[in-house]
């Protein structure tokens, strides 16, 4: 892939001005944002290349039951059999709960080791800051893979939250290496503070490439 300004945003949508294009050639991680129509929350993206092969880093972000063990702010992880979906989704405890016990005791009896095909199933329970109550979600995870570009994407069925919905993109880069671009929209359904918006913005994204990256050597 010839990482440009135009070629970017042609394939990914990803507005970069030729500044931040010349930062991930220099290895830094880059992070945009923008408000999604009608909602007043924001989108955001962050991307880098990351120095491992594309299918190190797709293991890394389809390694869900150990997220908890690299991925910032991660409480519980759990990649779970895809048979037992409706019965998860059709317990009965308060949604609104920052822990909900009743959920992950169920889905530990029925974890499982990696997605069986193209489409999984995930719970995630993420530690926020005070005074935030802890975020938790059941989302559906679907793989798509092409020569040139290998795509997991999420859509929220569950949670205590209004939305969550994003992807990760894995472009084959030159000398092994991989372009990343992690692409995420969540609505907590309740009003969040600027100072907490834009730290996650703007410190969260990119970290959770920077743990990508971590974790990638590590393996």
């Amino acid at each position: 892939m010839e990482l440009t300004r135009e070629n970017v945003e042609k394939q990914y949508g990803l507005r970069l001005t030729d500044r931040q294009v010349a930062d991930i050639q220099r290895g830094e991680i880059v992070r945009t944002f923008e408000t999604v129509q009608g909602t007043g929350i924001k989108t955001g993206m962050a991307a880098g290349i990351l120095d491992a092969p594309i299918e190190k880093v797709w293991a890394v972000i389809h390694d869900h039951n150990n997220f908890k063990d690299f991925m910032p702010n991660t409480k519980e992880s759990i990649l779970f059999d895809p048979a037992v979906v409706q019965q998860a989704l059709g317990l009965k405890f308060d949604y609104s709960s920052s822990d909900p016990g009743v959920l992950m005791d169920f889905l530990r009896e029925h974890r499982v080791s990696a997605m069986s095909g193209a489409t999984g199933y995930f719970f995630n329970l993420l530690n926020m800051p005070w005074p935030l109550r802890d975020l938790w979600y059941i989302i559906k995870l679907t793989d798509q893979k092409r020569e040139d570009v290998w795509i997991n994407s999420w859509e929220m069925l569950a949670g205590n939250m209004k939305s969550d919905r994003g992807s990760w993109t894995l472009v084959p880069y030159s000398d092994g290496a991989t372009f990343v671009l992690y692409n995420a929209f969540a609505d907590p359904g309740v009003v969040v503070p600027d100072p907490f918006v834009n730290l996650a913005l703007n410190v969260g994204l990119p970290g959770i490439l920077r743990a990508v990256k971590r974790r990638s050597k590590r393996l």
